[in-house]
């Protein structure tokens, strides 16, 4: 997933690294955020419908297609979260 800055990104520092680190961290706070709505939804359900026992989630051990899968999502994460230093890497002339 990629995607285009409509408009400037706002200035909050003098030095531009600070912006970054702070464009980093917004995104990373809003990717935990999501993430535990969907995971305190996901629990809730999971023990009203009594479909899991206590502990399981625990006990888990992935298969190989399903680690494979948990990389893909690490790496497009990743991507997402460190958009903006790609972003300025790709804008510096070439040496």
């Amino acid at each position: 997933m990629s995607s285009t800055p409509k408009a400037p990104r706002p200035v909050f520092f003098e030095d531009a690294a600070n912006d970054r680190l702070t464009a980093i961290i917004t995104a990373l706070a809003a990717e935990v955020a999501v993430l535990s709505e969907r995971v305190h939804s996901l629990e809730a359900v999971l023990a009203e419908k009594a479909v899991l026992e206590t502990g399981a989630l625990d006990a888990f051990q992935p298969s190989a297609e399903q680690l494979a899968a948990r990389r893909e999502r690490h790496e497009a994460f990743n991507q997402r979260v460190f958009y903006v230093l790609e972003e300025e890497l790709a804008s510096l002339p070439p040496e």
